[in-house]
């Protein structure tokens, strides 16, 4: 990741002696050069550009926050010389390559901070100038990227030359600093950042079952009125992980951890899930225990986030129950800690990865966009998940439930293309998300029985794909009701937008994927990645046929099914929390009756157990695992792709391939002309709405499937016996 120039001497490697050696410790390396060479001078100032909200402005400001405000827990994100940075992305690649003697010869948190990490003596230094301006230390993280401290609003203020501010956004009271902070130019060649000045948390990337109000789409499902709720048996009979359970691939000896912000509304939740569903019986093993790991991270009991608040319990259900649905037999650990500034989930994360035996496979179903995190918040996120790599363990991270706007949080696009930036790093697997394409091919029957079978199974195979769009911009739904997609007749503008209003299509609701554009720099327009925004490099490892050569970090990597309803199909979830508007009865004996979501915080937690059936076969973590996903679906892909592959082809598809290529539609969502304004990304052919494209001026959908890998879907859904099986 980009970085301030500086420069600085780098001593040998003893993290790559040691590891081409098979060592088992390795020796600090404290001859790195400090990179703080001069006095601390608080009158000469560095502006850290990029980490104003886009919520605060004058028309939502309320007022500066008393100056007695506590602000505890806060995190000073540290950087590393170019160096080092680049020393230590050698080494991960590496610990990644079968042909390097360092091959799976994972890192310690406190091996990193040593090798790769700022010195001793600039860390001091800068305690000590946190001391001096009022605020109380707290700790270093083991990697030495972290510095937590504590103080006031009114420390806040002056050490950091940034007034923070009462905000009301939509009604609800939040706080943040009104511009960018700034500290002393001698600190910048290792400080770059506070990670969050605010208290504006991420979204938990679910979606509550809406029936379809499409006319005829669909016959009489097993949910009624012609809905059609998926239980653990279809997950594995359509994406075929029944010969993995059959040879005893069950994640017996794993663990997959579900990082949260959370507690569980009842644990009890969990085994009603597995119990009627059919695993409990089948696959004894499995385990729920819920952690608040300690580190030098404040973690605090977070309790349970009730759905009559921000409802990320429902979440947290969702996460453990779909784990365990994929790895039936493996322990499940709801991780959480509570929100500070920060998302109580990455202090969750950060705790664990210092552990002596931290977890090889995590999920992560939260996002935000890239441009509104901001730079710190973004870097903050790449150094953990950096961490993680080096560490051994697979990151798997919901994309995004937004299609390709991700900074307008579902609703009518008005912000241009974007992404979360809590997907968007190269160090995490991006989950993305599709819909069934049955009923809009009229085949729905084909693949699904009209009763239950066995533990309420009515999948009868594997079942062809499209993205999960709920937008009216969407070219399947345009088509299906015989209406375009741009022009004042579309689908989106007819009747004055009436009609899609009414089917709940006024939306940039579906599986996001679109390039990294504002990992770093700082928006001209809040929100929108534009200004001296860019994205992440372009890993070495994405690498693939339909992969674009645009230089940046692409995502998503790999998709499952995620639909909350839209043609009929979602998952069913079992929580019993009975507070909110959308309260649930207790989870009885007939899923029917429970709770239905979709997103792509369901596939996320499953693509981990897909991880961890691969780590029980092979004996191994595997870490960053997209360096052998690609290479996996380079040569089913070739250079032209695979036409067995092809999702559409049902299931009529080759029996020996591991990815699905979905190729029919697109994940594109509705863009508003009458409040985009300057923002660009707006196809607007007249009427009020128009579609998310590349191009103001022309049609280019933001974005269509296609042979390969594409923006909507990744390189594809799983066939998880045969990735399983080929894993080298």
């Amino acid at each position: 990741m980009s970085r301030a120039c500086f420069t600085s001497v780098h001593a040998p490697s003893l993290v790559v002696l040691a590891l081409s050696l098979g060592l088992a410790t390795i020796a600090p390396a404290e001859s790195h050069n400090p990179r703080i060479t001069e006095a601390v001078d608080n009158s000469r100032l560095i502006v850290l550009a990029g980490n104003t909200r886009p919520e605060a402005t004058a028309a939502n400001d309320r007022g500066p926050v008393d100056d007695a405000t506590p602000m505890n827990a806060l995190q000073l994100v540290l950087q590393r010389s170019p160096e080092n940075e680049a020393a230590f992305d050698r080494l991960i690649a590496d610990l990644h390559n079968p042909k390097s003697a360092s091959f799976h010869k994972w890192l310690t948190n406190a091996q990193i901070g040593a090798e790769f990490g700022p010195t001793h003596q600039d860390v001091t230094t800068t305690r000590e100038w946190l001391a001096s301006q009022g605020f109380k230390v707290n700790s270093v993280s083991p990697d030495r990227m972290v510095i937590e401290f504590s103080g006031t609003a009114g420390m806040v203020r002056s050490a950091f030359h940034t007034p923070l501010h009462n905000l009301s956004v939509n009604g609800v009271m939040h706080f943040a600093n009104m511009h960018d902070p700034a500290l002393p130019a001698a600190l910048a060649p290792v400080v770059a950042g506070i990670a969050k000045l605010n208290d504006f948390r991420p979204h938990a990337l679910n979606h509550l079952h809406a029936s379809s109000k499409l006319a005829n789409v669909h016959r009489e499902g097993n949910a009624g009125g012609g809905d059609n709720y998926l239980g653990a048996a279809d997950l594995a009979e359509i994406y075929n992980f029944n010969p993995l359970f059959k040879a005893g691939i069950t994640g017996k000896g794993q663990t997959i951890v579900l990082i949260e912000d959370t507690n569980q509304y009842s644990v009890g939740d969990w085994t009603t899930f597995r119990k009627v569903l059919g695993l409990s019986r089948a696959y004894p093993y499995a385990t729920l225990t819920q952690v608040n790991p300690t580190g030098t991270n404040t973690c605090g009991n977070p309790g349970v986030s009730l759905n009559s608040g921000r409802g990320d319990d429902v979440e947290a259900a969702i996460d453990v129950e779909w784990a365990s649905a994929a790895a039936p037999n493996a322990a499940i650990v709801n991780a959480a800690c509570a929100d500070t500034t920060q998302f109580g989930g990455f202090l969750a994360l950060a705790n664990l990865l210092q552990e002596a035996h931290p977890p090889t496979v995590v999920s992560i179903s939260y996002g935000e966009s890239e441009a509104s995190d901001g730079a710190s918040e973004n870097l903050y996120i790449n150094d953990l998940y950096q961490s993680a790599a080096a560490e051994g363990v697979s990151v798997f991270v919901s994309s995004g439930d937004e299609d390709a706007a991700s900074s307008d949080n579902g609703n009518v696009s008005t912000h241009g293309i974007t992404v979360s930036g809590f997907t968007s790093t190269p160090y995490n697997i991006s989950v993305g998300g599709t819909d069934f394409g049955v009923a809009f091919l009229g085949e729905t029957s084909s693949y699904f029985s009209s009763t239950n079978g066995a533990n309420f199974q009515t999948a009868l195979s594997y079942v062809s794909e499209v993205p999960w769009n709920d937008s009216c911009a969407g070219i399947l739904v345009a088509t299906y009701i015989g209406l375009p997609t741009t022009g004042t007749d579309s689908l989106c503008n007819y009747d004055g937008g009436a009609l899609a209003e009414e089917f709940g299509l006024l939306n940039a609701i579906g599986g996001s994927g679109g390039p990294s554009a504002c990992a770093t720099g700082t928006p001209a327009t809040r929100g929108v990645a534009n200004g001296t925004c860019a994205g992440y490099a372009k890993p070495a490892w994405q690498s693939v046929y339909g992969n674009p050569a645009d230089g940046v970090r692409d995502i998503p990597d790999v998709s499952l099914f995620a639909s909350n309803g839209f043609w009929g199909f979602y998952y069913a979830v079992c929580i019993s929390d009975p507070t909110g508007d959308s309260g649930f009865t207790p989870c009885t004996t007939n899923p029917a009756t429970w709770a239905g979501y979709g997103g792509t915080s369901v596939s996320s937690p499953i693509w981990a157990g897909i991880q961890a059936l691969v780590n029980q076969k092979t004996g191994s973590s595997w870490g960053n695992s997209n360096t052998v996903l690609y290479s996996l679906a380079s040569t089913e892909y070739g250079a032209s792709g695979n036409a067995s592959c092809n999702s559409t082809l049902g299931n009529a598809i080759g029996s020996s391939c591991l990815f699905n290529d979905v190729t029919l539609g697109d994940n594109v969502a509705a863009c508003d002309a009458a409040r985009s304004g300057a923002v660009t990304d707006c196809y607007i052919n007249g009427g009020r709405y128009g579609i998310l494209s590349t191009s103001d001026s022309a049609a280019d959908p933001a974005y269509s499937t296609d042979v390969g890998w594409d923006f909507a879907t990744g390189i594809g859904t799983a066939n998880a016996a045969n990735i399983v099986n080929a894993w080298p």
